[in-house]
């Protein structure tokens, strides 16, 4: 009787412990789910998290008006807004300073993406939500420019992004290739 009686007990133990840690994990995996830097994992999230980037997109790189806070557009529903920042935009003369002082060749950039609709360079592996914005930023937008990058396209890439080695080691030149084959089928 003592015996199955500490069975039962033990028994009980584990399954607290079980709960316990299955509720930790529930609620560490729901505060990922949460986090808009893991948006692009969500598969069934994807379609409703895209557009609106998209568009924020569009509305960050559109020329300024008057206000500095992004509007929601009436067709999608309204998100909460982060605090307004105060924009610091970089004169042109600045900007060419901090490129001068990259080795390598800068590589050929856009002003906006084609068409108004750039690829999502975030199917190349190595490539997430961070990155792609500093790639917009830099005129990066097709998979195309990234497919005709030479090495020392590459190593200009990788002083700005400050990766040493990443870009090749990731291969993105040659992901970049081949997703590029794919989106000219789809044009």
């Amino acid at each position: 009787m003592e015996n199955l009686l500490q069975l039962a007990m033990q028994m009980i133990l584990c399954l607290v412990i079980a709960a316990l840690i299955g509720a930790i994990i529930g609620y560490l995996l729901g505060r990922i789910g949460k986090c808009p830097e893991h948006a692009e994992t969500r598969d069934d999230n994807r379609q409703s998290v895209e557009a609106p980037q998209q568009t924020l997109h569009a509305q960050k790189h559109a020329p300024k008006s008057g206000s500095d806070t992004l509007a929601t557009p009436p067709s999608q529903p309204k998100q909460e807004q982060a605090p307004a920042q105060t924009v610091t935009e970089e004169t042109p003369q600045a900007m060419q300073k901090k490129f001068d002082n990259i080795e390598g060749e800068r590589p050929p950039m856009l002003s906006a993406p084609r068409n108004g609709i750039p690829d999502d360079l975030k199917e190349i592996s190595g490539i997430g939500l961070k990155i792609e914005e500093k790639l917009h930023e830099l005129g990066i937008f097709h998979f195309d420019q990234i497919a005709n990058w030479t090495p020392d396209n590459i190593r200009w890439v990788e002083q700005y992004l400050d990766f040493k080695g990443r870009i090749s080691r990731e291969n993105w030149v040659g992901q970049a290739k081949i997703l590029a084959r794919g989106s000219a089928d789809r044009s």
